[in-house]
């Protein structure tokens, strides 16, 4: 075993606190060579990444430009245990320390929150398309129970996108690649006058999918894990004084992708080739998401307000054509978050304080599934249904039918958190969120005696699908910090999380335990940032560990997603992240997280004792290693190389299972992941050409399996992408 708990911890603090007095000593020989810090806004107030008192990663425009960092799931490759990954439909799933949810229905949430310029997106199917003009992407790991609340018991994802400023400039980049990658970005910055400066940018984006999957059967004539993606934005910010300023945003993004590929793993395997001919599912996407943003922010003298507002609209139409059954889905969901927040603003007051209330509201309508067979299933008479209900059959029957007509989830918060300075070196640091919770759902299930889907048919059985249920929950952080010097620091606390319950498919007024228990966290957590060798190196560094109760985990049983908690579990690990300049001219950015999670009591529905065994996606070590250089040519101009590797232990991926059948375990063997960019960029920086390889061993790993049709699926990562992206500034 790797981890042994508390021991491990005072272990590791043992050698950090020697690590700290070796490094607050140590010299680097060229004082120049040094990287700016990066400034983020997780804690809600402006500082540098460095002291920020929890695992962060950060980022940096810079990084994004230089590494290719394209959409979420690049972030993988960047920070230690951390998985992002796109499930069946066109949502992200996000997986940190292990924690994660697959349910992405409209009755799952997400187990890491994700914030786009500060509005929480309880919808992950719109993330996917925001990784353009992106000023940084800040991820906390760990849970965020006190400042973030909602759904953040994994952590917390922030893609911070590029304000208006009062600079006219322009740009615009063209990516060409292999799977006949065309893509297009740009942005544009007008300063109004003085106090208003508008912006705009878009990016436009297809790629052929890399799974060989297209078939002339029922009109799917692409492959599957394409990218057909369009998206635009459009924000100003205006300075109404000197104290306080409204910045309005609209963003708008179609995704009309054929979705990801599922492999039959339980008689081929994991594959090592991205064919198949024998495919289960294929899909056509045709999904909108649109959201307004506005921000408030004032200085009132004794304190700073902020109020922030954001509303977001998503409407999925989804069909997806498979050997024994034709799935049609529909959906819309839209979203209102309120936050006020005061926070302090006198910087030499040792009572430093951030306070706030938060109020969501998302409504699910027009939600349908139809499972519609073939018509060939029943003999050579066509069907009732024509092409339009038919996913491009020319006929098919009526099978099973799931209706939403009203999904609701709310919730409301009222946190606070202090940072006290007992002396010009140590802080204390309490925080607290109460959160209250309410779902419900009205809705109804249809097996179809094969002619329509009409509720008064007598042969058709309808079961109604109805929720209602509330929950409450405090949640707390303490800690303590300690600046070692001017440029280091160590802190230590422990926080809690709490992800509310839900309901499974059915009645839960005839049936109470279709009500699932909200997952709780309590995590331990002690590390060491700063500057070191002359501030030189970047460090950053962390020990946790996490004791968790009804962990939920979801998963398809007899054709449906279902979530159950699980029982408790224990987390465990080690995190460095570190950026060491060596030169003017070098730098070398590493990463290596170390990980043990386990189930700790969990009995599967058909009786098998899972104790002991690995939660999903949580490899043992993985390590991040990336070296850039940069060559200042004769005309002024600069090339710059990068080349990065990733190492994953290997990791397993698990089904939820059912009453006679046990949970099926598959396991991703360990590998390697390595890319290469060499970059050319002009003297007055109005333009550079990039040329890279990702991917350079061409090999693409599991990143979840369901059971569906009494068979194991498993969906890939990406192959070897290679390319050029040139971006003309102005």
């Amino acid at each position: 075993m790797i981890f042994q708990k508390r021991p491990l911890v005072v272990a590791v603090l043992g050698a950090m606190a020697a690590q700290a007095s070796f490094l607050a000593n140590a010299q680097n020989n060229d004082a120049s060579a040094q990287d700016a810090e990066v400034v983020v806004t997780a804690n809600k107030v402006t500082q540098s990444a460095l002291k920020v008192g929890a695992s962060l990663s950060a980022v940096s425009s810079d990084d994004i430009r230089e590494k290719g960092v394209a959409d979420a799931k690049a972030l993988t490759d960047l920070m230690p245990n951390t998985q992002i990954s796109q499930a069946g439909n066109s949502s992200v799933v996000v997986n940190i320390r292990g924690i994660e949810n697959t349910n992405t229905t409209a009755l799952g949430e997400p187990a890491a929150a994700f914030h786009i310029d500060g509005i929480y997106l309880g919808r992950m199917s719109g993330a996917g398309s925001a990784f353009y003009d992106i000023e940084r992407v800040e991820v906390l790991r760990g849970p965020q129970g006190t400042l973030y609340g909602r759904n953040a018991n994994a952590g917390v994802v922030n893609v911070i996108t590029k304000a208006p400023t009062s600079k006219r400039e322009g740009s615009v980049s063209v990516d060409i690649g292999n799977l006949g990658q065309k893509r297009v970005d740009g942005a544009y910055n007008l300063p109004v006058n003085e106090s208003l400066a508008l912006r705009a940018a878009f990016s436009t984006n297809r790629r052929d999918g890399y799974s060989e999957t297209k078939t002339a059967t029922n009109g799917f004539t692409e492959n599957q894990d394409n990218v057909h993606t369009d998206s635009f934005r459009l924000q100003g910010l205006l300075k109404i004084s000197t104290s306080t300023s409204l910045s309005l945003s609209y963003d708008q993004s179609t995704n009309k992708a054929a979705g990801p590929n599922y492999y039959n793993l339980t008689t081929g395997g994991i594959p090592s080739k991205l064919v198949d001919p024998n495919v289960l599912i294929q899909g056509r996407f045709n999904d909108k998401a649109s959201g307004i943003k506005s921000e408030l922010k004032s200085n009132l003298g004794f304190a700073d307000l902020t109020y922030l507002y954001g509303h977001r609209d998503t409407k999925n139409v989804e069909d997806y054509g498979t050997g024994p059954l034709i799935l049609l889905t529909k959906f819309k969901m839209k979203q209102d978050s309120h936050e006020l927040r005061l926070s302090s603003n006198d910087a030499n007051s040792p009572l430093q304080w951030v306070t706030g209330y938060f109020k969501f509201k998302e409504t699910g309508s027009d939600g349908r599934l139809d499972g519609n067979f073939p018509f060939f299933f029943f003999g050579p008479a066509a069907g009732p249904f024509g092409p339009d209900q038919c996913g491009g059959f020319s006929s098919c029957y009526p099978g099973l039918q799931f209706l939403d007509r009203q999904v609701t989830n709310e919730s409301q918060a009222l946190f606070g958190q202090a940072t006290y300075s007992m002396t010009e070196a140590s802080r204390l640091i309490a925080g607290a969120r109460q959160t209250t919770d309410k779902k419900s759902r009205d809705g109804q299930q249809m097996l179809s005696g094969g002619q329509d889907y009409d509720p008064t048919n007598p042969g058709n059985l309808v079961v109604p699908l109805y929720g209602n249920a509330s929950w409450k929950s405090s949640t707390y952080k303490l800690g303590y910090e300690l600046d070692i010097s001017a440029t280091k620091m160590f802190y230590a606390s422990v926080s809690t999380g709490f992800k509310a319950g839900g309901f499974n498919d059915g009645d839960t007024r005839s049936d109470p335990s279709l009500i699932y228990a909200p997952e709780k966290i309590t995590a331990y957590e002690a590390g060491l940032n700063g500057r070191f060798f002359d501030n030189a190196l970047q460090l950053t560094s962390s020990v946790f560990h996490y004791d968790y109760s009804d962990m939920q985990k979801s998963g398809i049983v007899n054709s449906q997603m279902k979530t159950t908690n699980t029982g408790n579990a224990t987390v465990d690990g080690l995190e460095l992240s570190a950026r060491y300049r060596l030169n003017s001219a070098g730098r070398i950015d590493a990463s290596l997280g170390l990980l043990e999670a386990k189930y700790k009591n969990y009995m599967t529905p058909n009786g098998t004792d899972y104790a002991g065994k690995k939660l999903d996606k949580t490899p043992s070590m993985t390590l991040n290693v990336g070296y850039s250089h940069n060559w200042n040519l004769e005309s002024g101009a600069r090339l710059t190389a990068y080349v990065g590797s990733k190492y994953s232990a290997s990791y397993v991926t698990t089904d939820t299972g059912d009453l006679t059948v046990a949970p099926t375990q598959f396991t991703q063997k360990s590998f390697t992941k390595s890319s290469v960019s060499l970059t050319y960029g002009s003297e007055d920086d109005s333009m550079d050409v990039q040329l890279y390889v990702r991917n350079i061993e061409n090999k693409s790993q599991l990143m979840g399996s369901v059971a569906f049709f009494g068979a194991n699926y498993g969906y890939m990562s990406e192959p070897r992408t290679l390319g050029a992206r040139a971006t003309f500034r102005f």
